[in-house]
């Protein structure tokens, strides 16, 4: 009997954790012996009273406060000792095959710690963050200066996302802690997620220390999970949260030293200074059309904000 535990953290989303639990359990097959944990982040919209009301069967943790994604799960992973671990935010969905398919990677090879599946938006979408190259100035380089989505780019111009959809597993840098299924024995060895991450980077950090450890990382492009996060306002890089690039840069930074960092606050500089001039220009080339200029105006503000921030002092808070 193959054991597995599937871990949601949960944060005053309620309404999302219905269709989030259906989904995995529709996908663990007969034969598993399977517990799910809901790991609830202090939540002040009912949310444990209602797990504890609706799915009587889910092993709920309650935080007393927020910690944060990290050592949330990680309460859920310490608690448990499974021989594999799901990982999945409540904002995302299994589709029909997606675990199967995820688990078959871990079985064909045993040096598989972490596979994640391809992600897309509710709207069928290809999601780009599903997965990428392991984070260094040459992958940062091909995402600032749009090298990554060229087509038949060159050997080496692989970004930090993926450029381009596709249909062919492969070993990335990471994948997405949204859904990813992970070998305990892995994590045994390269450690559980880490506790002063609160939120972001905390997939590529885990996958990181992943393949320092001589484990493998896959991307399984013949499973598929809906990821609905903010769908509506997916090709607006500034909708995304300020948190994300200072958690990225801080993470740069602990990782490459100091130097190499302040190397790459300076091609965030000018690859968003050129993107928002970029943006700025076809909003005004675009005036007699209303909705494009519009469009290229809300690029160009959201490059400026990353702009700004990419200016900003790396500070040590987690």
């Amino acid at each position: 009997m193959t054991d597995l535990t599937t871990v949601i953290v949960n944060w005053n989303t309620k309404n999302l954790l219905d269709d989030c639990i259906a989904s995995v359990r529709s996908e663990v097959p007969e034969g598993f012996a399977h517990q799910l944990v809901v790991v609830d982040n202090h939540s002040h919209d009912g949310s444990a009273a209602w797990i504890r009301d609706r799915h009587p069967d889910v092993t709920l943790i309650e935080s007393p406060e927020n910690a944060g994604f990290c050592r949330a799960n990680n309460l859920a992973l310490r608690a448990t000792d499974s021989e594999f671990v799901l990982l999945i935010n409540t904002d995302a969905r299994l589709t029909p095959g997606s675990f199967r398919a995820m688990l078959g990677h871990l079985e064909r090879d045993p040096n598989a710690a972490i596979v994640g599946p391809r992600l897309e938006y509710g709207d069928g979408s290809f999601q780009r963050w599903t997965a990428g190259a392991p984070i260094g100035l040459r992958s940062m380089a091909a995402y600032l200066f749009g090298l990554d989505r060229l087509p038949g780019r060159l050997p080496g111009c692989e970004g930090i996302y993926v450029g381009h959809d596709t249909a062919t597993s492969f070993r990335p840098g990471w994948v997405s802690s949204a859904v990813m299924l992970i070998r305990r024995e892995g994590l045994d060895d390269f450690g559980l997620l880490d506790d002063t991450i609160f939120v972001y980077m905390d997939d590529v950090d885990l996958c990181h220390r992943a393949r320092a450890a001589g484990w493998n990382v896959w991307y399984a492009a013949d499973a598929t999970a809906v990821h609905l996060m903010g769908a509506s306002t997916k090709r607006v890089t500034g909708k995304a949260s300020p948190e994300a690039l200072r958690a990225l840069n801080r993470w740069f930074a602990r990782i490459h030293g100091d130097g190499r960092g302040r190397v790459l606050r300076a091609l965030e500089v000018v690859g968003f200074g050129g993107r928002a001039a970029a943006y700025s220009g076809a909003a005004v080339g675009f005036r007699r059309d209303a909705d494009r200029s519009a469009e290229a105006r809300a690029q160009a503000d959201a490059h400026f904000v990353h702009l700004k921030l990419a200016l900003e002092a790396i500070d040590a808070a987690h």
